[in-house]
């Protein structure tokens, strides 16, 4: 009886250690989660994709995607006056159904392209835009990559806004980094 004791309580032991320990990984992914969504979105000087000067630019942290062919980049780049979707694959406007949406937000429609057909911008209404970002929970893009025939199909790119009201105050601040 004893033994049986014995083995009953030491097993007893075991699953509350073995407990504990997955409470604190899972716990310890969450916080590394909440901690990397934070940092979706940083203040950075860096050379301008368009002009190339160095400035500060807010910056989302890069997505990967399908262009048709290959797997592409995408990043969200703010720099003051517009908001510029940086991509290493040719972007197709021939069926003008190019947009950005935050949340459930009509969508904001774009065919302005810049470095060889590589950025799409948005420059329109921009302090609504930042407005929508700040309050927002997550942007998608939708892009089209060429050649246009055969048709390819439209690419919903989803970007994280946790994080971007604080980097945009480090921006605004002297592109200070976010903390």
């Amino acid at each position: 009886m004893l033994a049986t004791q014995r083995q009953f309580s030491s097993s007893k032991a075991n699953r509350r250690w073995r407990r504990w320990i997955a409470y604190g990984l899972c716990g310890g992914w969450a916080l590394a989660t909440v901690a990397a969504a934070e940092a979706a979105w940083t203040p950075v000087m860096q050379p301008d994709p368009i002009a190339r000067q160095t400035r500060c630019l807010l910056v989302s942290e890069s997505a990967m995607t399908s262009d048709g062919y290959d797997s592409t980049p995408v990043q969200l780049m703010f720099d003051g006056d517009r908001l510029l979707v940086v991509t290493e694959s040719e972007i197709d406007t021939s069926f003008a159904d190019l947009q950005l949406v935050v949340n459930d937000q009509p969508p904001i429609r774009s065919d302005q392209l810049a470095r060889k057909k590589m950025i799409l911008i948005f420059d329109r209404n921009i302090p609504e835009l930042i407005q929508q970002f700040r309050a927002g929970r997550e942007a998608t893009v939708h892009l089209r990559f060429w050649p246009t025939w055969p048709a390819t199909e439209r690419f919903a790119i989803p970007f994280s806004l946790i994080g971007f009201s604080r980097a945009h105050d480090g921006f605004n601040q002297g592109c200070r980094p976010v903390n």
